[in-house]
């Protein structure tokens, strides 16, 4: 073989040698991230079907950092954030919580950020056997309320405040839950006959054939925001960002579009 072709033949390897650390260091044929460590999410219970999604997504871009979710009634996550001083992102259903949560010095403020809208709906058990219609047959005797406790899950103030706004009196319920999730099982399960939870729910899979839907019409609603921001207590502030980033982020919504989720 003359110098000219052992040269090239070097030149090649050389070549295929740069290209394979290229691919191997993620700066080729790789979106994904070298960015690591764990994130601990502080999420609304209504977001349980949703979150894995949402993270197995992010991790696509970001495969070292590990996300860690608490999901629970929003009252019980602010209370985690006022009383423990835990958590790394918050994301309540309801902006209301956000807002306490800015107000009083547990969130890095400038990370705050709007994701998507959370409606409302009123849900029955199929076939709607007790002709429910609206939000003003929560006061009939002849039906089983199941309503989130007022303090707890941002669901139980959404109910109080549709209630409220159009002036229904005389609801007893026969359940109050700590979460929305809740609702939904018991509405499932019969043991009560109407519940208001969020509207992403109502397409759960193993929900959605066993319950009807009757939406609320919007003057009669209280609509919520759900915001999104990284927390005061962030044990690694940057890798929350990149979460909360991730969430709000072209991707993000497309997971949120997934569930039902209308983004902003």
């Amino acid at each position: 073989m003359d110098n000219k072709k052992i040269f090239g033949v070097i030149v090649v390897i050389v070549i295929i040698a740069i290209i394979g650390i290229a691919y191997s260091t993620g700066s080729i044929g790789s979106q994904s991230s070298n960015e690591n460590g764990t994130v601990e999410v502080l999420a609304g219970a209504g977001f349980s079907e949703m979150g894995p999604d949402m993270i197995k997504e992010f991790n696509k871009k970001y495969p070292n950092v590990k996300v860690n979710v608490k999901y629970a009634g929003s009252g019980e996550l602010y209370s985690t954030l006022e009383t423990q001083h835990q958590g790394d992102v918050f994301l309540p259903a309801a902006y209301k919580y956000m807002g306490k949560a800015m107000k009083n010095g547990y969130m890095e403020n400038s990370t705050v950020k709007n994701v998507t809208t959370n409606v409302p709906v009123i849900v029955v058990q199929k076939g709607n056997p007790k002709n429910i219609t609206s939000v003003k047959d929560l006061n009939r005797t002849d039906i089983k309320v199941g309503i989130g406790e007022e303090n707890g899950p941002a669901i139980g103030k959404t109910t109080a405040a549709i209630i409220s706004k159009n002036n229904i009196t005389g609801v007893n319920p026969a359940v109050k839950t700590t979460t929305v999730n809740q609702l939904l099982t018991y509405v499932v399960s019969g043991q009560v006959d109407v519940v208001i939870i969020w509207e992403d729910m109502t397409v759960w899979n193993d929900t959605k054939d066993k319950i009807d839907v009757i939406e609320i019409p919007e003057k009669e609603n209280n609509i919520s925001t759900i915001p999104i921001g990284v927390t005061k207590y962030g044990k690694n502030n940057t890798a929350a960002e990149k979460f909360t980033e991730f969430v709000v982020s072209d991707e993000g919504k497309e997971v949120w579009k997934k569930w039902g989720f209308e983004p902003l």
